[in-house]
């Protein structure tokens, strides 16, 4: 498919997408070739709409902070998504509660638990990546990895429906993560945007939203997280 056909099917998310896009800044390594579309959601919204649009057998590939990837000089046959700032909130929703989404850095994640005197995150200092792409990875170190805080991951789909995924239905194998058939085939399927996560009283859980905050959707609330 040419560019021409690509810019009228996606016309509607002028400024945020962009055709024969190099990768070469978008990861730690400044390597590799272009992508045939790179997509930067503002919102949700955004990012529902562009899957509903988006052919199920065409290749996608969400990238986190980049840190740990390696790109081809090569042009990326498919679209390459990158989840914008409102995806990078953090919040308190309660005393053992935090709203995050799913691009906010694991540091930073740790940094503000850690000032809302709160545990369990502090192996999550020293990773240089995102959480959402840490629940991909099954990040951790220090005998720590994020299968041991996860409650529930919720997810969008290639059709742009919104999932939740319990933990009992993830397994977690080393440093990947399957689910749901594979996690839908290994993530390449869905696109996570939320997990839960409960902290108590002995930090021994956690609970942690993947969330992009978008007044104008109708939202996850505290009742939808699985525990």
């Amino acid at each position: 498919m040419d560019i021409k056909y690509n810019e009228n099917r996606f016309k509607k998310f002028d400024g945020k997408i962009y055709f024969n896009y190099s990768l070469k800044k978008l990861n730690w390594f400044n390597i590799g070739g272009n992508t045939k579309i790179y997509f930067k959601p503002s919102t949700l919204h955004d990012l529902i709409e562009f899957l509903k649009l988006y052919k199920n057998d065409e290749k996608l590939f969400v990238l986190g902070a980049g840190s740990n990837i390696l790109f081809k000089d090569n042009l990326y046959e498919g679209t390459v998504i990158k989840l914008s700032k409102n995806f990078s909130r953090i919040s308190l929703l309660n005393e053992n509660t935090i709203i995050a989404g799913s691009g906010v850095l694991d540091k930073s994640l740790s940094e503000f638990a850690m000032n809302n005197n709160l545990g369990g995150f502090e192996f999550l200092s020293c990773i240089p990546g995102t959480v959402g792409g840490g629940i991909r990875m099954n990040s951790g170190c220090f005998k720590s990895e994020f299968k041991d805080i996860l409650i529930s991951v919720q997810a969008i789909n290639r059709s742009g429906e919104i999932l939740t995924i319990s933990d009992k239905e993830i397994k977690f194998d080393a440093k990947s993560v399957l689910t749901l058939e594979q996690f839908l085939s290994k993530s390449h399927n869905v696109l996570t945007y939320n997990i839960a996560i409960k902290l108590t009283l002995d930090i021994v859980k956690q609970i942690l939203y993947l969330e992009e905050v978008d007044t104008t959707m109708p939202f996850i609330s505290p009742n939808d997280i699985i525990v």
